[in-house]
């Protein structure tokens, strides 16, 4: 696919080296010469210098031949545009545009072709604030991800030594069994690895289940960390604060810590039944003077990678009994001890996720980014096409990469977790781990 990107920040960087691996010919488009040059020095790709909603920069980005246009630079006005003209001048087919300004999104007629032709809105800041809201709601789950269908789920447990707490991987599968769940792979010190009966557990290893969102709590009490969270402190109330905020109060006690004066007091006037309190998030005395040994989750979520890890650590120190922070940098994030925040949150592993399931070949309806990028976990539809590599064929007869991990096919609703014999029917999907270097064969296999 030949595919235009405006924006060389993170995510539009991450999006272009992921893509231009893939084999997609990927034009990069951005203002600042020094993002480029970059970019240019890790990766073989097309760079344009220049504003990327100007006709002329798209034209010498080649948009009357793109497939794609993916607008993700800073500006929510120059995405919008720029998806404009790529689609009114050049007759771009696909277009999709990052959206932070939230009161944009208030406007459901605001994209559509007559107005502004946009077909996918990608919210990164909704999409963080939803995302973490999940995990407040089922306690002891590290992530939480949902397939295309809302009530199938992909979740991430940890699992932390007890006495009295098993560590076979088969005690555990076999329980899950009454819960139409399945272990599908875990992962230890950032490796993946399949299942086998005689598996014993390590401290801090992952397990990665397929289960039902009405089954989650189910699973959580296996591992004894299921209590239900009741209250509940915020440090930043930035976009993703706010809307957290706003979306959790009618169901916990909740209080948002926020620095600056101006902006605690905007969220004091619009926000209710939430505790404003205008202050520094890393300050112990503030954090005791809230009770913060009371709370059962304490979410970092300013726009400051360093401020986050610090406040976040505090309040684990000060007796939180849940602490997760939202940290942009790689770097820091595999810094960081899993002892000291229990949840670290990736908002651009969680927009890349939102954008691949838009920018995948049609046939993967759903596209979660794991490790950083590494993993991707996919949900794959079978399609009856007279051309098809899969239909009417199981399993062992695909194609596929030594290191691709199947976890269950979804058929009607049902899980179906022993596939060996299943042959494959239209409409079925399966669900499934993939390293990024199989994403090409992957999508060859259901092209």
């Amino acid at each position: 696919m030949k595919i235009i990107i405006v924006g060389a920040g993170q995510v539009g960087s991450s999006l272009s080296i992921n893509l231009v691996k893939e084999g997609n010919d990927v034009t990069l488009i951005d203002k600042s010469a020094d993002l480029l040059e970059n970019i240019a020095d890790k990766i073989d790709l097309q760079t344009i210098h220049g504003n990327g909603a100007h006709p002329r920069i798209l034209e010498a980005a080649g948009a009357h031949k793109a497939d794609m246009i993916v607008a993700v630079s800073k500006s929510d006005e120059t995405n919008m545009i720029a998806c404009q003209v790529a689609y009114t001048v050049f007759g771009v087919e696909k277009k999709i545009a990052r959206i932070r300004d939230l009161e944009y999104l208030n406007y459901e007629n605001l994209f559509a072709d007559e107005s502004t032709p946009i077909d996918f809105t990608i919210s990164p800041d909704l999409i963080a604030s939803s995302y973490i809201k999940k995990l407040i709601s089922y306690q002891g789950t590290n992530q939480v991800f949902n397939f295309s269908n809302e009530e199938d789920c992909f979740i991430n447990i940890i699992f932390k030594e007890q006495e009295d707490l098993e560590n076979s991987i088969k005690y555990y599968q076999s329980s899950c069994e009454k819960f139409n769940a399945k272990i599908c792979a875990f992962l230890r010190e950032d490796k993946l690895f399949s299942i086998e009966d005689g598996d014993i557990l390590e401290n801090g290893d992952e397990l990665l289940f397929i289960c039902k969102e009405e089954n989650i709590k189910d699973i959580t009490k296996l591992f004894k960390n299921n209590k239900d969270n009741k209250r509940i402190m915020i440090a930043g109330g930035g976009n993703i604060g706010k809307h957290l905020s706003e979306n959790i109060s009618d169901n916990y006690q909740v209080k948002v810590i926020e620095a600056d004066e101006e902006r605690a007091d905007y969220l004091s006037e619009i926000i209710d039944d939430v505790t404003i309190i205008n202050a520094d998030s890393s300050n112990e005395d503030i954090l005791l003077e809230e009770n913060i040994e009371h709370m059962d989750v304490f979410c970092a979520l300013t726009n400051d990678d360093e401020a986050n890890i610090l406040s976040a650590m505090l309040a684990k120190k000060l007796g939180s009994k849940t602490v997760m922070s939202i940290i942009n940098k790689i770097s820091y994030s595999d810094l960081v001890e899993k002892q000291e925040i229990d949840i670290t949150i990736s908002p651009e592993d969680l927009t890349m996720g939102a954008l691949l399931t838009h920018i995948r070949k049609a046939s993967i309806i759903k596209a979660h980014s794991l490790m950083h990028g590494a993993l991707e976990l996919l949900e794959l539809e079978v399609r009856d096409e007279s051309n098809s590599k899969i239909l009417g064929k199981n399993i062992e007869q695909i194609n596929f990469s030594e290191n691709t991990i199947v976890c269950c096919i979804i058929r009607n609703s049902d899980f179906i977790f022993n596939t060996s014999n299943i042959l494959l029917e239209q409409n079925d999907r399966i669900v499934c781990l993939i390293n990024k270097k199989d994403i090409k064969q992957i999508e060859d296999l259901f092209e």
